[in-house]
């Protein structure tokens, strides 16, 4: 029978050794807390590290207008590296079957064996190979799992070196590889590498996990990479093509020569930042002006070029010209090399004598000028003529097909009288319905007022038209030149 004291004595020591137990297993269970906790913490910070960078990478980026793919994969990598403390790191990209690398940080070792082809080479060739990375057969290399699995895995496993390299610093050797693949599109994109972690053992499923976000994160930043590098063209675009159009202004007439009884007011409209249209105004001396109004098939920039190189012969063939039909004849002449196959220009040219009164008109397949006779005014009555004169746009035929096809008007005016040139944006301009503007009704709109100055009979007609349209934004260029005799 066990007396007593012994048996206070066996309780006291059984309570004594709980009480060490579980104040070891306290200690213990306290020290991996802490170290989650720990861990917890600085996965933490190397997240916010970096959202911080890749915040920091596309604000940077956007203000340039580009988006650097490198510098989005070295954000990624870096903190890839940080966060699981592997001594280096890869981010392949996957092309036309095969893992090529696009970004390092430190020795990236190779993972399918010494290459045979650094057998016997040195030192230096080896570091420089190392660096430059290697190219890995999706189907054969050790990254086939993850891609098939499209999920991260840890790697352990290498094929053994039967070349063995003048390098053995442990960076270089693989021990153990974490890998991660992201996809763009629904396609394999590539694969986050990491090697050999800096405490010697392996990678952990926090370190897979971490590494995995991160892969996650890298795919949707290649998405938001293509919108802003989208977004980025477009206003690269929108800059060269607000420039274009302030240069195109540059080219139409500054100054337009106002003689001493003609009053002369124009409208350019082009549709978009820089337009096809072309008017010029020039003064040929005695007393005569020459006016032409044209329409470059087309838009765009080649439209916008083509009719640079038409004012600019335009001006050069009107010095010599002895009529209107003559000038649009050595204007084709002179710019049938300028043109590319189904790029033509149509075009009304008018020659206007002040002091004999009278113009005559020339015609390359464009809207027919407008004439109001003003003779009849006395009568509250205005006599309106569209006209017509036979010719082929210029650019299409050549010079001898063209030189017989064109022919031309001549009229006499009087003080009142008003001339309208106009492009086919104005008259096929169309409302919600579908309708165009017209003829008839800018017919109409001049009867109405023919009587005010140049440039309120072109504000009249504007005002006409936006209110017909609804303000639709145009679908064409629109060009109006309206000469009143005073």
């Amino acid at each position: 029978m066990i007396s007593a004291p012994a048996l206070v004595a066996a309780i006291a020591a059984g309570f004594a050794a709980s009480v060490a137990y579980l104040r070891k297993r306290w200690k213990f269970e306290f020290a991996r807390l802490e170290a989650s906790l720990q861990h917890e913490r600085y996965a933490g910070k190397i997240a916010v590290d970096f959202l911080h960078a890749l915040s920091d990478t596309f604000s940077g980026e956007i203000e340039g207008y580009e988006i650097s793919r490198e510098r989005l994969y070295e954000s990624v990598l870096r903190t890839a590296v940080r966060g699981t403390r592997a001594m280096s790191g890869c981010i392949f990209t996957a092309e036309r079957g095969e893992l090529v690398p696009a970004c390092m940080s430190g020795l990236f070792p190779f993972l399918d064996g010494f290459p045979s082809n650094l057998k016997n080479a040195g030192r230096v060739e080896v570091l420089r190979a190392v660096l430059k990375g290697k190219k890995y057969s999706i189907e054969n290399s050790v990254f086939k799992d993850v891609v098939l699995k499209k999920s991260g895995g840890l790697i352990n496993a290498f094929p053994v070196c039967e070349a063995s390299s003048p390098i053995k610093s442990p960076p270089v050797v693989p021990r153990s590889l974490l890998a991660v693949p992201f996809f763009f599109e629904g396609s394999l994109a590539g694969i986050i590498a990491v090697a050999n972690p800096r405490h010697g053992g392996q990678f952990t499923p926090a370190e897979l996990h971490l590494v995995g976000v991160l892969g996650e994160q890298l795919a949707t930043s290649l998405k938001m990479q293509r919108l802003f590098s989208v977004e980025a063209e477009k206003l690269r675009l929108d800059r060269e093509l607000g420039l274009a159009g302030s240069i195109q202004k540059l080219l139409l007439p500054q100054y337009i020569p106002q003689a001493h009884s003609l009053d002369i007011a124009t409208v350019y409209r082009p549709a978009q930042k820089i337009g096809g249209d072309l008017y010029d105004v020039f003064d040929l001396g005695g007393g005569r002006i020459a006016a032409i109004v044209a329409d470059v098939s087309g838009h765009g920039i080649s439209a916008a070029l083509l009719m640079a190189i038409c004012r600019t012969n335009f001006q050069h063939v009107a010095r010599s010209a002895i009529s209107a039909a003559d000038l649009l004849r050595g204007l084709n002449r002179a710019m049938m090399r300028s043109f590319k196959r189904g790029m033509f220009v149509t075009i009304t040219c008018a020659f206007i004598d002040t002091q004999r009164n009278t113009l005559s008109i020339a015609r390359g397949g464009h809207e027919r000028p407008i004439l109001i006779s003003n003779h009849l005014i006395e009568h509250g009555e205005c006599e309106i003529e569209f006209l017509d004169s036979k010719g082929l746009a210029i650019g299409i035929s050549k010079p001898e097909v063209f030189d017989a096809a064109i022919t031309e008007v001549s009229r006499s005016y009087s003080r009142g009288d008003v001339l309208v040139f106009y492009t086919d944006g104005l008259t096929e301009a169309l409302n919600a319905d579908g309708e165009e503007f017209g003829a008839a009704r800018f017919e109409a709109v001049l009867k109405k007022s023919h009587d005010l100055s140049a440039d309120e009979i072109n504000k009249t007609v504007l005002r006409e038209l936006s209110a017909f349209t609804g303000g639709n934004e145009p679908a064409d260029d629109l060009t109006l030149v309206t000469i009143r005799a005073i």
